[in-house]
């Protein structure tokens, strides 16, 4: 057993907690030196017999051993980086398996209104930025609320807090204004921005302008008919700046390749170390990942699925064949970005797909690029995605008519390997689970929206009879699937979507949705974990902390197996390792 008379040991404080760095000063060893051990802790390994451990030891990104505080020992030499972890627990790093992470990096672009609670407020945060540009230049911030959520936005609204073009005059009488509008599955519609009239005039809006489609609602002075400057959009998928503010600035390369670093780092912080996007990434968003890459600045693994835009006039066969090369089967990569797999999207506005597909490569927010297709054009797509050896993703909140296509799709094509991926699973019958178990499926879920949200809305909305229908997680797990948990960056913490499935409480009401659907913590966190190895083919390499595997971990301040329910959410994060490399440490850690 190690002591601390062993070692010379420098401590950090974490908090409450400590972690102490160890250094050996001489020893002979046989046995081949660590980079670096994590000793004295709870370390939950997420193996096949879900084994607790005391140590593990690194070397070269590898988990070289893993058990007892004696093995590990002998593979500390003069060099090695030794990590007491005082007892606290360490899990194999999150997976994410329905990210949308770039998009968390772009919120701290473009002034912020945080904290902005009243109009006064907002004028006068408009009004500094009015002072640090040249008259005519543009100003945009962000959106009105308090962001994570922007759950106040519409209170503004309704207490008369949100400002309208003739405010925004008097603090901009040379500048266009633009308040951006929320990425609507933050919270939900109507989604708000704001101009004034220098703005307008840019943008060529005034009392005959016609809304672009009926999903944009432009507000109008009563007596006037003159715009007032606010605008409201009934859509999540916000199209407002590609169209009526496409003269505003927007989001440019070199803004989203800071905001990915920025996105990996927050949520790196929440213990995320892989992620999948399987709604899609777009041509201009690959390439900033590609960008990172390149420049090995990555501390997410990414594997990123192909969000195309179809097209019924073309060979949408041929687009695909000219992606086979790297795109099908399993994708095309590393371990730290992966390319494959396309996504479809069965409905969906036709309105906002046309206005959102004039603006390619633009995507705003989105990073993917929005898609309506009818039943038909659904299934003749899936058809031509499968059979043309691509992995097939698509969102199935009612999975039904998705499965209904699959199963057709099976008469002609195998799908037993294929690990089709159905995403953002909410009502879901027991038989969708037997036909989702016969086709080999991997769902995701998305915690957060389904239950924490919504769940109340949701479950008022069913027949109470039929409550085991609301994201039937123990159902599917029990059933042998894949489940895996993700955050769609509503939040970003893994840790939140762990304790929803867990607890399953609604945020508004307490209320306890479709209590027998609730997981036990072990396979909650195998649903973070193993479980979104596999869906990016890469069980094998991350997901356990098992010897061989890559070294993805993450140092927690309470026992995430045995603190109180409801303090789950609200676990801190002390260390997130990558690849036996810590890409992020709280302040005051060890390195």
């Amino acid at each position: 057993m190690l002591t601390e008379n062993s070692f010379g040991i420098l401590s950090f404080g974490l908090g409450l907690a400590s972690i102490a760095v160890l250094r050996i000063s001489s020893a002979v060893h046989t046995m081949p030196e660590a980079d670096s051990v994590l000793i004295n802790g709870k370390i939950v390994t997420v193996d096949k017999n879900f084994s607790i451990v005391q140590a593990v030891a690194i070397q070269c990104g590898k988990l070289i051993t893993v058990g007892t505080n004696d093995e590990v020992k002998s593979l500390i030499g003069p060099n090695t980086k030794v990590i007491d972890l005082r007892g606290k627990t360490v899990t194999p790093g999150f997976i994410d398996g329905h990210a949308h992470m770039d998009r968390e990096g772009l919120r701290y672009f473009y002034p912020s209104l945080e904290g902005a609670k009243t109009k006064a407020e907002i004028l006068a945060r408009i009004e500094q930025e009015t002072q640090k540009v040249s008259p005519g230049e543009w100003v945009v911030t962000t959106p009105v609320g308090q962001p994570p959520f922007y759950f106040d936005t519409l209170d503004l609204l309704r207490k008369g807090e949100i400002p309208n073009r003739w405010d925004l005059d008097k603090v901009a009488p040379n500048n266009p204004v633009y308040i951006r509008h929320i990425w609507g599955y933050w919270n939900r519609p109507p989604l708000i921005s704001v101009a004034n009239s220098k703005a307008l005039e840019v943008g060529k809006i005034t009392e005959n302008t016609v809304s672009p489609y009926a999903g944009v609602q432009i507000d109008k002075d009563l007596n006037t008919g003159q715009p007032t400057g606010i605008f409201l959009e009934w859509s999540y998928v916000p199209t407002i700046e590609f169209n009526l503010f496409k003269d505003a600035p927007r989001f440019t390369h070199a803004m989203r390749v800071e905001a990915l670093k920025k996105s990996m780092e927050v949520y790196n912080s929440y213990g995320t170390t892989s992620i999948y996007e399987g709604h899609g990434i777009a041509p201009e968003v690959i390439w900033v990942y590609k960008d990172l890459w390149t420049q090995r600045k990555m501390s997410v693994r990414s594997y990123l699925v192909i969000s195309p835009s179809w097209d019924a006039g073309k060979d949408n066969a041929a687009l695909l064949r000219d992606w086979a090369a790297y795109a099908g089967g399993k994708g095309f990569g590393d371990d730290m970005l992966n390319i494959g797999g396309v996504f479809l999207q069965l409905g969906g506005d036709p309105d906002v797909a046309r206005l959102c597909k004039a603006a390619i490569p633009y995507t705003a927010w989105a990073a993917y690029i929005y898609d309506s297709t009818t039943p038909q054009e659904f299934e003749e797509l899936t058809f031509t995605v499968i059979k043309g050896g691509f992995r097939f993703n698509s969102i199935a909140a009612s999975p039904t008519p998705v499965l209904n296509v699959l199963e057709k799709v099976g008469r002609v094509a195998d799908l037993s390997k294929q690990r089709i991926v159905l995403e953002h699973l909410s009502l879901v019958t027991q038989e969708d689970i037997e036909r989702m178990k016969k086709l080999g499926v991997v769902v995701t879920t998305i915690p957060a929206s389904t239950i924490w949200k919504y769940g109340s809305d949701t479950y008022s909305a069913m027949a109470q009879k039929t409550p085991d229908l609301i994201m039937p997680l123990k159902s599917i797990m029990e059933k042998g699937i894949p489940a895996v948990l993700c955050t769609d960056n509503v939040p970003p913490s893994m840790l939140h979507a762990i304790w929803t499935t867990v607890a399953r409480k609604d945020r508004l009401t307490g209320q306890v949705i479709s209590p027998s659907q609730g997981l036990s913590r072990e396979q909650a966190l195998r649903g973070a974990t193993i479980n979104g190895a596999y869906l990016l083919f890469a069980e094998d390499k991350i997901g356990s902390i098992e010897q061989g595997k890559l070294a993805d971990l993450v140092v927690l301040d309470e026992d995430i197996m045995t603190c109180p329910e409801d303090k789950i959410k609200d676990i801190k994060v002390l260390m997130t390792m990558v690849g036996g490399r810590a890409v992020y440490t709280a302040a005051g850690g060890p390195f």
